[in-house]
C-alpha cells in the first residue's frame, strides 16, 4: 500500500483566528495566573495572627583584642620570655544580613515581622526579585524584625524602589530615613 499524505491549507483568515486563539489562551492564563496571586493573604495580615513566642536577641560580636609584645631591651634580651598560651579563637554567629544604620540614606521598608524566620523568608523572596544580598537586610528592634532595602542617594530612587516592592506583593513597603 502505498504511503498516505496529507495536505492542509489554512487561508489568512484561519491563519490569523489561530493566532488570535493562542494569544487569548496566554491572556486568560496570565489573569488567572495573577488572580491566584492576589488572594494570597498579606505579609502583614499574617503577621497580625501570630504573636510572637520568643524575642530574638543579636549574638555580641566579640571582637580579639591585639597583643603587643614589647620588644627586648639589651638588658632582658639574655632572659627567655615565657611562652604566651594560645588564645582561643573568638566565635562569632554568622551575620545574615549587614546592618543598615551603618549606611547613609533613604532605605525601603518592605516589612516589619515577629519571628526572625519570618523575616528571613521575606528577605528571600526579596532577594529573589534581583537585589543582592548587601542591599537586603534585617534589622532587630522594638521587638520585631525589620526587612528593608537600600541604601538609596536620595527619596526618589528609594520611591521607585518601594512601589516596584509594593507591585510584587509587598504592599506595606514606604521609605524611611536612615535611624528611623
Amino acid at each position: 500500500m502505498p504511503p498516505r499524505y496529507f495536505e492542509i491549507i489554512i487561508t489568512g483568515r484561519q491563519l490569523a483566528a489561530l493566532v488570535a486563539g493562542v494569544a487569548l489562551a496566554i491572556v486568560v492564563a496570565f489573569a488567572l495566573g495573577a488572580g491566584v496571586r492576589l488572594t494570597k493573604p498579606r505579609d502583614a495580615v499574617a503577621v497580625a495572627a501570630v504573636a510572637p513566642t520568643a524575642v530574638w536577641q543579636p549574638t555580641p560580636v566579640l571582637e580579639p583584642t591585639p597583643q603587643t609584645t614589647p620588644e627586648p631591651t639589651p638588658a632582658t634580651a639574655a632572659a627567655p620570655a615565657p611562652p604566651t598560651p594560645p588564645r582561643p579563637a573568638a566565635t562569632q554567629a554568622p551575620r545574615t544580613a549587614p546592618v543598615a544604620a551603618a549606611k547613609p540614606g533613604r532605605w525601603v521598608q518592605v516589612a516589619a515581622l515577629g519571628t526572625r524566620k519570618q523575616a528571613d523568608g521575606a528577605r528571600t523572596r526579596v532577594m529573589a526579585l534581583g537585589f543582592t544580598s548587601k542591599q537586603v537586610v534585617v534589622e532587630a528592634a522594638e521587638g520585631k524584625f525589620r526587612v528593608r532595602v537600600g541604601p538609596f542617594p536620595d527619596g526618589e530612587s528609594a520611591g521607585r524602589v518601594a512601589a516596584r516592592l509594593r507591585a510584587e506583593g509587598f504592599g506595606g513597603s514606604f521609605v524611611v530615613k536612615q535611624g528611623e
